[in-house]
């Protein structure tokens, strides 16, 4: 009874909806910890999701009085039925065909670049309201795309560097309120008297917003306006008499902001600040605002952006100006678009999600248009993510309606226009989406709205900052709560956390709310930067020396335009606030209301502007300004989105940039070539139908593995009016998996109960086979395979004769693609250069092809650890320690040390002995190599424990058995393989920890990898334990690496007295990455033994999703399954090698290194981030074992061994056939 509860158990619940992708399908949850594949309800189930889009033009054609929108349109209207946009082009009222019209040609899509022309611009542009600058219609890309800096956005004759890079800031009402009226700061109290008198965090008011507000609130900052520091003038703050936080002699040294060249002479010729960020939104966080930003962070592939392993931001080993604090090196850190990138996670987060949308939809785009080159994809995505970005800032402004009570902003709300609307008092009748470019009502004086000097100082909303955040795993557990302060300039740490539990943490709590203060950790930091640090005092100083107006100066001119919302001016200090205390230090320092500063003000302000949550003062300056430049800018998704209806008509469109080419699909038909319709997939992409409301959500959950959080993240979960919504479906059965979950629960149970179990767990297993059989199909598409048995497939093969099996594939199939049919997966084996290049552009991402799952499903997290294996740390450790040429240096000197030793304690020659016969050598060279290896990473203490070095031995060939059982074992068995390895863990640790405990009280003055890990990981076992990782690294790349070089010297007559004889001069300090003279001919012998020891299989991945076969489109390799290459393979190929490819030639690589990640030599990976870490330490140790033994010995094999006999085969490593040696003295 008990093992048919436990059958019951183990099958999960069976749901009959099938997978959708988005838009269509969502399902909603209680809450977040619940189960979608159990409780997951169709977020509409009964019907398709409303399309908001069509709704709104429906009835923006209804109540058109100019006939303009209507004109379109069969009847002058929309009908009711009408819900896609497919549905919506047979409802346009094309024209009569113009009489010429049967000799036109039919439109075909040109293949791009279409030369630019003056004149197609001036036609295009012929109606903008503004002479157009022939600097910008010359050429194409200028106009068609966004540029870089910024310019000719807008395109006016002598006015196109408005909103460029290095353009000086504008004031909203031309003020200029310097103490000397064109540079001295303006005078006011001590800045640190201000923030400590109305800005200390007295309580945390709650508001109704999660910490991605914040993230937002800063890329959007970051996006429009950058200011540089002076290197030479600065201002020193002392602390007030009454500071009560940092000693009485601190000073705060605030860098004044760096003028524009020339300016700040005169009264006539005030100070100008520059701004260092294009003014548009137009994602310049992300993709830089210089021409040598840009091309920083490119990859130069398919359009995409540079990544680092596991898709994160690149790091700035180019080298760019990223800020950072003393004791980070920049290059440590991740490389951005802006300098500021790297300032906290939470905005990091926003940053790593909106580079991994730029190259998903890249993917999109190229399966769309595969005739279209890099430029091209990168371009166009590139204004597809600023439209995408508008609309989620519309979502971001829309996080600040009063949607209940009578101050509730009106409808409509989602269409980006309500702010206007109150600001202007009037209806949506009035003020809309619907107008052309440019639009009088976001210019000032004939010019567009930028981000203005007085933005950039106010728009900070720094009460908003939480002092911790939680990271939260994916069962909303929290993990730890993280200091927002401390995230800074931490790239890696930032990696370690993951990007998931940091976005989990961060929609799942709340941020104080206007009138909270600011937390001290940011308004009262030890050091930020190198320096004490308040950010309130920097708001302030910044605001008086750029010559900024005081909050009744400003808003007196603001008045002056007779805005419908008017702000008082302050006649009494009273008038600032109603709070007793803030009055009283208002008269405490200042001595006139005229004199308050702006940010003070605004900061006081106690009346929200209408319809909304924010305090008047403040969102005139913020939010109305980001509106503003928003439709300002020439590329809005706005001005895109009707270019067919307000501009041109869909029967004869012309798209002006590349975003109206993407919206406005070609629809030729025989009299209207240039007729053009709404592209529904891209509409769709750009969440058109919800306004982009559901945009925050999407980019959460199509580029994480987050698959659920509330509709809405700018706003905590609430069950009624923001639901947990998942991306996922419920699970369809699969019943070999049931099934072999079944067998998992039955030998737990064995374990327990074996006598009276074996006869029924016999008769269960011979029903899994039999049905799995029965069930077993081999679905049409797919590369032909060897699928063999039931269950195990052909892994009793691959076991005992891989190459064998290989060797018979390449027969049969004509060396095309096929695969092996192993128990947990197919391996399909790839040899053309077309799907071995479809890997490495995959890499950056790994969308499509994941080494890090194809690890796992071998057996890597059990031998690694899980942990370790999640967040790759010991990659890591080895990446950043084991490249430089510094440490490597270093490094060959301990090895060195340790090759002597091991030959003083364990000779092949003992006292006076001269010559010795051994049966082989193997058994002696994989001590040496543990030896050694053990040296370089453990350190001098311990490291020879003889116990210890068994047991790295026994460790090295469990997990190459665990490796190999995953062939053999079905995925719900695989912990079997992890069970030896467990033991083995322990009898390392029991050595290790005393060792590591130790060291951290004495370091070692030697260079050892232990030093390395000491510093990032605190727990004592969890350094032993990575010591027994790195050490596997080292003998897994060893040992038959290492023997290899060694064994084919010996076995060549006279070689070893030839790469001797190269070796006289040859010293350990020339041996580096790079090729040296005098260690050239062992270095050639080292690499030509590496060519020959390849693998069967591998390098390998994981197939993420069903991709078609680049060199045979019409197959597809399905996901779940593994892509592998061919080292044996491809090293022995005569069209890369010569006609004596398989044949040892020593001398091959004298004269260059072979292509190292090529097609042609793979043994240490393909050319991606991916390749091994430790190659460079592996072939120097190669080199000074191989010497060491060398110098000391000489060496005579009973026989020369040909290629065919030196190796053996397993799936999982290659060994050395035995020979016997005679070993002689050298004297």
């Amino acid at each position: 009874m008990r093992l048919l509860e436990a059958l019951i158990l183990a099958l999960p619940p069976i749901a009959a909806t099938a997978n959708t992708h988005w838009p269509y399908k969502r399902y909603v949850i209680p809450d977040i910890t619940s189960d979608p594949h159990k409780h997951g309800k169709l977020e509409f189930a009964d019907s398709e999701p409303p399309n908001h889009f069509i709704e709104w033009l429906r009835s923006a054609v209804k109540s058109d009085q100019s006939g303009t929108l209507r004109q379109p349109f069969k009847g002058d209207k929309i009908p009711r039925h009408v819900r896609s946009f497919e549905e919506l082009w047979d409802h346009i009222q094309l024209p009569e065909a113009p009489d010429n019209a049967t000799h036109r040609p039919i439109f075909t899509r040109p293949t791009f670049p279409i030369p630019p022309t003056n004149q197609e611009a001036l036609r295009l542009f012929a109606d903008i309201g503004y002479p157009v600058d022939p600097l910008c219609t010359s050429d194409k890309t200028k106009w068609f795309y966004r540029t870089v800096d910024g310019s000719c956005n807008w395109m006016e004759t002598g006015n196109t560097t408005y909103g460029q890079l290095g353009a000086k800031r504008s004031r909203d009402y031309d003020q200029y309120s310097y103490q000397d009226g064109y540079n001295r700061p303006r005078d006011g109290p001590n800045p640190r008297a201000v923030s400590n008198a109305f800005f200390k965090r007295k309580q945390r008011l709650y508001y109704e917003h999660t910490p991605l507000l914040l993230g937002l609130i800063e890329f959007i900052m970051h996006d429009v306006t950058y200011s540089e520091d002076s290197i030479t003038e600065y201002i020193d703050v002392p602390v007030p008499p009454d500071e009560d936080i940092f000693p009485k002699n601190t000073t705060f040294r605030v860098w004044r902001t760096e003028r524009v060249p020339g300016t700040g002479t005169s009264p006539s010729n005030p100070r100008e600040n520059a701004n260092q960020a294009s003014t548009w939104l137009d994602v310049s966080s992300l993709y830089g605002s210089s021409t040598e930003v840009s091309r920083a962070l490119r990859s130069f592939e398919k359009g995409k952006l540079l990544t680092s392993q596991g898709s994160f931001l690149p790091f700035n080993t180019m080298g760019l100006p990223m800020r950072t604090r003393p004791g980070v090196d920049p290059k440590s850190l991740f490389a951005g678009g802006d300098p500021r990138t790297n300032e906290d996670w939470i905005m990091l987060a926003v940053h790593t999600l909106l580079l991994r949308d730029h190259n998903r939809m890249c993917d999109l785009l190229a399966e769309q248009h595969p005739e279209y080159d890099d430029e091209r994809l990168y371009q166009t995505v590139r204004l597809a993510m600023s439209a995408k970005f508008a609309l989620i800032a519309n979502s971001y402004q829309m996080a600040y309606w009063q949607t209940t009570g009578t101050d509730a902003m009106p409808w409509p709300r989602d269409d980006g226009f309500p702010l206007y609307r109150q600001m202007y008092d009037e209806n949506a009748l009035e003020i809309n989406p619907i107008h052309l470019y440019p639009w009088p009502l976001v210019t000032k004086g004939g010019k567009p709205m930028v981000a203005s000097a007085e933005m950039a100082v106010v728009y900070r909303f720094h009460e908003f900052i939480v002092a911790s955040f939680p990271l939260k795993d994916a069962k909303n557990n929290t993990i730890l709560e993280k200091s927002t302060f401390e995230s800074a300039f931490d790239s890696n740490g930032f990696i370690e956390a993951g990007l998931e539990n940091i976005l989990r943490g961060i929609v799942a709590t709340d941020i104080p709310n206007f009138k909270s203060g600011v937390d001290e950790s940011f308004r009262s930091a030890g050091q930020y930067r190198g320096s004490p640090f308040d950010i309130v005092t920097w708001s302030i100083v910044h605001e008086r020396e750029q010559g900024l107006p005081t909050f009744n100066e400003y808003f007196r001119a603001y008045n002056s335009y007779d805005p419908a919302v008017v702000i008082p001016i302050r006649e009494r200090f009273e008038d600032f606030s109603s709070d007793p205390e803030m009055v009283a230090n208002l008269k405490r320092l200042y001595t006139h209301p005229d004199e308050v500063d702006l940010v003070v003000g605004c900061q006081l302000e106690e009346t929200n502007f209408p319809g909304t949550t924010v305090p008047s003062s403040a969102l005139i300056i913020s939010l109305f300004s980001l509106f503003g430049l928003g439709n300002s800018d020439r590329f809005s998704v706005g001005y895109s989105i009707m270019r067919c209806i307000l501009v041109d008509k869909p029967w004869d469109c012309t798209p002006s940039n590349a975003l109206d080419e993407l919206f406005w699909d070609p629809k030729p038909t025989e009299h209207f070539p240039k007729a053009r319709w709404l592209n529904t997939f891209w509409l769709n992409e750009l969440d058109f139908q919800a306004h982009g409301t559901n945009l925050l959500w999407r980019l959460i959950t199509e580029n994480s593995d987050v698959d659920c959080l509330q509709k809405n993240p700018l706003f905590p979960y609430d069950p009624e009016t923001n639901p947990i919504l998942c991306s996922l479906s419920p699970a369809s059965p699969n019943v070999p998996e049931l099934i072999l979950t079944a067998i998992q629960v039955i030998l737990t149970l064995y374990k327990e109960h074996q006598g009276s179990f074996i006869s029924f767990l016999v008769g269960i297993i011979t029903l899994v086979v039999w049905i799995i059989y029965q069930v077993q199909t081999q679905p049409s598409g797919l590369p032909p395979a060897f699928y063999g048995w039931p269950i195990v497939g052909v892994a009793l093969q691959f076991q005992s004769d891989p190459s064998g099996l290989l060797l018979k594939g390449m027969r049969k199939w004509a060396e095309d693609v096929f695969g092996l049919k192993l128990a947990n997966q197919i391996q399909y084996v790839v040899t053309s250069p077309a799907d071995m290049q479809a890997i490495v552009d995959d890499s950056q991402y790994e969308v499509k092809f994941s080494l890090h799952e194809f690890l796992r499903s071998i057996n890597f997290d059990l031998i690694v650890g899980k942990t370790n294996f999640e967040t790759d740390l010991h990659t890591k450790l080895i990446r950043n320690n084991l490249m430089s040429s510094e440490t490597l240096a270093g490094f060959a000197e301990t090895a060195a040390l340790a090759c002597d030793l091991f030959h003083t304690r364990v000779p092949l020659l003992e006292g006076d002995e001269k010559e010795k016969h051994y049966d082989d050598l193997i058994d002696y060279l994989n001590r040496y190599i543990t030896f050694v290896i053990s040296r370089c990473i453990v350190g001098p203490d311990s490291f020879d424990d003889e116990g210890l070095l068994e047991t790295f031995l026994k460790f090295n060939d469990d997990a190459v058995n665990a490796m190999g059982l995953a062939s053999l074992l079905p995925s719900p068995l695989r912990f079997i393989a992890g069970l030896s390895i467990q033991k083995d863990y322990k009898a390392i640790e029991s050595v290790l920890i005393p060792a590591v405990e130790r060291r951290r009280s004495q370091q070692s003055s030697d260079v050892n990898f232990l030093n390395f890990i000491l510093p990032v990981i605190d727990n004592d076992k969890d350094a032993a334990d990575m010591l027994a990782v790195v050490v596997f690294g080292g003998l897994t790349n060893l040992q038959a690496t290492m023997s290899s070089t060694f064994l084919d010297i010996i076995n060549q007559p006279g070689l070893q007295e030839r790469i001797l004889n190269s070796l006289g001069g040859a010293a350990i300090g020339d041996l580096s990455s790079n090729r040296s003279s005098s260690w050239a001919s062992l270095r050639s012998a080292a690499f030509e033994s590496l060519r020959l020891s390849g693998p069967v299989t591998g390098p390998a991945r994981a197939v993420m999703e069903d991709v078609p076969l680049p060199s045979e489109p019409s197959r597809r390799l399905p996901k779940g399954q593994a892509i592998a290459l061919t080292a044996y393979y491809h090293h022995r190929q005569p069209s890369a090698w010569g006609v004596d490819a398989e044949e040892y030639r020593w001398d091959r690589f004298i004269k260059e290194d072979p292509p190292i990640g090529s097609d042609k030599f793979v043994s240490w990976g393909l050319n991606t981030p991916h390749m091994c870490p430790g190659r460079w330490f592996a072939l120097q140790s190669i080199q000074i074992m191989v010497k060491a033994l060398l110098e000391k010995y000489e060496f005579i094999q009973d026989r020369e061994l040909p290629d065919s006999e030196k190796y053996r085969y397993s799936s999982g490593s290659v060994l050395r056939n035995p020979v016997g040696v005679k070993v002689l003295r050298r004297s």
